[in-house]
């Protein structure tokens, strides 16, 4: 069979139960608390689910916990901000029985429509993942380094480096409401999330290219941030500059290569 990963920090219960709900009681499930003191009370749990109560180590590390607590030979990790079809993990599963040595599989984020109903390159986003385990081991899964953002890209590189097929499944569809499963988020968490999406897409150029390959893909949005950063303050548009001055400052703690250290 198969195993549902899911990871939560603080989580808004309703994506969460809504997630649950869509799971077949067949599946096993374990949900990794990022939080360690998530609030379990009130939601109905099967009894095929197991929690790993840990300190934040992000999304990635989250997952690589779970992976190696599974007894399935797959697994499938879901964001709790997606919006899926009752019978949707049904489907998946049945899918990836009908394709051979496969490493991640993942649906259709969007509106992608090509003549091929499964495509055997991709590297968009990835909300849901469904992962061959034992393909997957050679590359240790999830880099740690990633707390936030980059990971599933980073992921996905490798496969391709290392000729691990990743397919698109465009005829099996799922609504990503990005960035939303934290409840009541505010306003320092969007300023740490802009601080980790500029860091990890630098140390991903930096880690999979090089220093100079990373320096090319980046240095437009320094001169940018810069330049809005002082006008902000010209205007005294203070909120956006402390948004315009944390990607800054989660860039170039990149560029200097220090460890991704900032944490909610």
């Amino acid at each position: 069979m198969v195993t549902i990963i899911l990871v939560v920090y603080k989580s808004d219960k309703k994506k969460l139960l809504n997630i649950l709900k869509k799971v077949p009681d067949k599946f096993h499930i374990i949900i990794v608390d990022n939080s360690y003191d998530y609030d379990f009370t009130q939601i109905k749990l099967s009894k095929k689910t197991q929690i790993i109560k840990s300190k934040n180590i992000g999304n990635g590390g989250g997952i690589n916990l779970a992976i190696k607590k599974c007894k399935t030979k797959s697994a499938i990790y879901m964001d709790i901000d997606i919006k899926l079809e009752s019978n949707f993990l049904i489907k998946f599963f049945n899918i990836s029985k009908k394709i051979r040595n496969f490493g991640i599989l993942i649906p259709n984020h969007g509106n992608l429509q090509k003549k091929n109903s499964i495509l055997e390159t991709y590297k968009g986003e990835a909300a849901v993942m469904f992962y061959n385990i034992q393909n997957l081991k050679k590359l240790n899964f999830f880099d740690e380094k990633f707390f936030l953002y980059f990971e599933e890209t980073d992921l996905l590189h490798r496969c391709k480096i290392n000729k691990i097929k990743c397919y698109l499944i465009q005829n099996l569809k799922i609504k990503h409401n990005r960035a939303s499963s934290i409840k009541n988020e505010n306003y320092d968490l969007k300023c740490l999330r802009v601080w980790h999406y500029m860091w990890s897409m630098f140390y991903f150029y930096k880690k999979n290219y090089n220093y100079i390959y990373a320096i090319k893909k980046t240095y437009i949005f320094l001169i940018k941030d810069f330049i809005i950063l002082l006008t902000t303050i010209l205007t005294f548009n203070f909120k956006n500059t402390k948004i315009r001055f944390y990607r800054l400052y989660g860039l170039i703690s990149s560029m200097m290569s220090l460890k991704s250290f900032l944490r909610p």
